[in-house]
């Protein structure tokens, strides 16, 4: 019987050698007997994931992100500028939703007649500083406008490959960062082999991992503890505490006391893009951050759960990997220890759930991607049953800079309660969206003027932005009047706002801010598991309620009208909140409570 830890995999592969993007009866029997499912079992994890499909599909997928930010570069209508710039489009859109399906003469969600292309939107894929953005295939197109989609597609069905000429489908996100200041995570410089591992020990990598193995594996935990370590993907715990409850976990009396060290790779919050950065520009220092956390907690296993959307990113770790074995920093008796340490490389399907450590646990054990209730929480029964310490892609990579320079260099940058750097990724209506790498507690507006500045709906510099989305969907709302906001965790949990993966996205005049509500709203509604009621039936209520907000915004309703309106969705999605068992389900009351309490005007 096969191990359901690739199970996700051998179900994406039967889909790609089928030829129509589907899963077929014989393979479903095929791999049900594999892993010793019933039938009725696989296929309940397989409809899970967007990404997979019982059904025959076209022989090429489009897909369009209809993400707040690439709606607000119109991607889907009826997303746009309101008054006072209601006869101005938003600047390089249209409805692309609508041009895709005119052009491959397939209906959203539906195959074209001749079976070459379906249709699909998804509402994240990662490239916010390019939006509006598509997806064909496993090729991913940013800066988008109706010309380019129709010669995507016509080039697609002319000789089956959505790549152009030059084999390029984007152009990587600008790094808009400061050039002087103290780079962790950013500090080696996109290499001409970024996955070779002699060459990023060239540059000076693994000298983490060196400090690491010359000291006792509790004296690591020690330095990360002392360092205050903040986990980057969301929450801010503290890295230290999760890898002394992993390394002294209940089984640590056990002769067999096996335990896991999985990174959670799968990036989906809308406006966040930095672990994809990571990833593509320095596999190298992802890797050997798991490898300090692993022998830091005594754990002889790793995996990077990784979102399937990520295609390059998919190959650039997966050469990587390959190339740290053969370098001899994975595997047995690394750098001439008696340390050992595996690591594997596995695929999400289709779930912005699966960002969450137990779910994401779930899925990686090849089931449907449901939450776990906590307690236990993963330092005490993580995968399979085992003690298992999980940590977001930028805080493995800053784990090896803190033990080779110590705890007190960290201590130095950033603030005092939030120490350290952060990336910081910066998407909407700015003039050069991107991303950068600056130390905790910088201001706002440093960060907004890195990126050119603000700009309104139309495209033309603004003196201000009318306001900004921190966090991405499951983030808060601040006015234009707030830049000189500190960006760290405890000054905006001060302020009212959320600091979140550190996603920044700019909403300038003439933006609805009713209409960012209905896409964020749309958004967890796609992305409820419906295992519990409250979530399920009330991301369905709440995008509902906030699609007829957004139209009377467009028909020019009242502030008082609006106000009235939010505030009862403010007051369901409270009720949601307290209900629901996991963080999605409590994710809809940030928004929009922010946006009521600091927000003078919703269009």
């Amino acid at each position: 019987m096969e191990r359901r830890d690739t199970l996700l995999g051998a179900l994406g592969e039967a889909q790609a050698e089928s030829g129509n993007n589907w899963i077929p009866p014989a393979d479903i029997s095929r791999e049900a007997t594999r892993y010793g499912l019933s039938t009725a079992g696989l296929k309940g994890v397989a409809t899970y994931y967007s990404m997979l499909s019982l059904e025959p599909r076209g022989r090429h997928i489009i897909r369009v992100c209809e993400s707040p930010v690439c709606r607000l570069f119109g991607s889907v209508e009826p997303f746009g500028s309101v008054e006072p710039f209601g006869s101005v489009e938003p600047f390089g859109s249209g409805d692309l939703l609508g041009i895709a399906s005119e052009a491959s003469g397939a209906a959203v969600g539906g195959t074209d007649p001749s079976g070459e292309f379906t249709l699909e939107t998804c509402h994240c894929l990662g490239r916010c500083a390019g939006a509006p953005v598509m997806m064909v295939d496993d090729t991913i197109f940013t800066g988008l406008n109706p010309d380019r989609i129709k010669a995507i597609i016509e080039r697609t069905r002319k000789t089956g490959s959505a790549e152009d000429s030059h084999g390029s489908s984007f152009a990587m996100a600008a790094d808009i960062g400061p050039s002087g200041g103290p780079r962790i995570s950013l500090r080696y410089p996109k290499a001409s082999d970024p996955t070779d591992a002699r060459t990023y020990e060239s540059a000076g990598g693994w000298s983490g991992l060196r400090a690491a193995l010359a000291l006792a594996p509790d004296s690591v935990v020690d330095e990360l503890t002392k360092a205050k370590v903040r986990g980057r993907g969301g929450a801010g715990f503290p890295t230290g505490i999760k890898g002394r409850a992993a390394a002294g976990s209940a089984c640590s009396d056990e002769a067999d006391c096996e335990r896991f060290v999985v990174c959670n790779a799968d990036e989906g919050e809308p406006g966040t893009f930095k672990d994809r950065i990571i990833m593509e520009r320095t596999p190298q220092l992802l890797i050997e951050g798991m490898v300090v956390s692993a022998y830091a907690i005594g754990a002889r296993r790793g995996f990077v759960y990784l979102r399937g959307e990520y295609t390059e990113a998919i190959e650039a770790l997966g050469t990587a990997i390959r190339s740290a074995y053969e370098a001899g920093f994975l595997g047995t008796s690394i750098l001439g220890t008696d340390f050992s340490f595996d690591l594997e490389l596995r695929l999400g399907a289709g779930s912005y759930l699966c960002g969450e450590e137990l779910t994401l646990i779930e899925s990686l054990e090849g089931k449907r991607g449901y939450p776990r209730i906590k307690p236990p929480f993963p330092a005490d029964h993580g995968l399979w049953g085992k003690p298992t310490l999980v940590n977001n892609v930028e805080t493995l990579a800053a784990l090896p800079w803190v033990v080779e320079h110590g705890a007190d260099a960290y201590l130095a940058l950033g603030t005092e309660s939030s120490p350290g750097t952060k990336l910081f990724c910066i998407s909407g209506d700015v003039a050069r969206p991107g991303y950068g790498e600056w130390e905790m507690g910088v201001g706002l507006a440093e960060l907004i003027e890195a990126a050119g500045g603000a700009l309104d709906a139309s495209g033309k510099p603004a003196e201000k932005p009318q306001a900004i989305l921190l966090g991405g969907a499951a983030g808060t709302f601040v006015s234009g009047d707030s830049m000189s906001l500190r960006m760290d965790y405890d000054s905006l949990k001060k302020a009212g706002a959320t600091l979140g993966s550190g996603a920044i996205i700019v909403l300038g005049p003439g933006r609805s801010i009713m209409e960012s509500l209905s896409a964020i709203m749309d958004f967890f509604k796609h992305e409820s598991c419906g295992k519990c009621v409250p979530c399920r039936v009330g991301t369905a209520r709440l995008a509902a309620q906030a699609s007829v907000v957004a139209a009377q915004a467009r028909s020019a309703a009242s502030e008082s009208i609006l106000r009235a309106a939010l505030g009862a969705m403010v007051m369901d999605a409270d009720r949601i909140s307290r209900a629901s068992l996991c963080p999605l389900g409590q994710s809809p009351i940030l928004s929009l409570k922010s946006a009521e309490q600091n927000l003078k005007k919703l269009t």
